[in-house]
């Protein structure tokens, strides 16, 4: 495995196939609003990157920055491709990538009270095996509750991760994202 990774945009060949499957890998109900996710393409706090396995197209992160924080928006990999160890390697990648920051992300809230419950225990143990910790807080987004995963050694406040959330949406979308800490 050869993994490297390569900014894209809307002008990039591969953007259909990065957007493709951003929109099909996470329910509608956790997908930013698309002028919202567009409008960062020039930032350079906020880098969206095709994931490749030598010349191989094999996924997509999205990643936002501010200060020494790191926050890994959106992670997926081609569904033909899951199961080879490609998330795995995507981490330690961006891990390696941002290893002067303190790298985080979301997952769904893990309580036995959801269906899917098996699915979400799954996940976290993915995470936990790739050196992510629990950072201590829950985060709800646009009425979706997560549990907030930092890498194992670092710690942030929630503080931190809203002020970065609240400059990423900017006065438009803050309301709209309504990111805050739940019990």
């Amino acid at each position: 495995m050869n993994l490297k990774l390569s900014l894209t945009d809307p002008q990039k060949e591969d953007f259909k196939k990065v957007y493709s499957l951003y929109q099909a890998a996470f329910p509608a109900e956790e997908l930013y609003p698309d002028d919202l996710l567009f409008s960062h393409f020039s930032d350079t706090n906020n880098e969206f990157w095709s994931i490749y396995d030598d010349a191989q197209w094999v996924g997509l992160v999205y990643c936002m920055t501010e200060r020494d924080l790191t926050y890994i928006g959106f992670l997926a990999i081609d569904p033909d491709l899951r199961g080879e160890g490609y998330g795995s390697a995507t981490l330690a990648l961006v891990k390696e990538k941002y290893s002067t920051n303190r790298v985080c992300l979301l997952i769904e809230e893990v309580a036995p009270k959801y269906s899917d419950y098996q699915a979400r225990r799954k996940r976290l143990s993915f995470y936990e095996a790739n050196d992510f910790q629990s950072a201590g807080f829950k985060i709800s987004e646009l009425d979706v509750h997560y549990d907030f995963l930092v890498a194992v050694g670092k710690s942030l406040s929630s503080a931190e991760y809203l002020s970065l959330i609240n400059h990423y949406c900017g006065p438009k979308y803050a309301p709209v994202v309504n990111s805050h800490v739940v019990e």
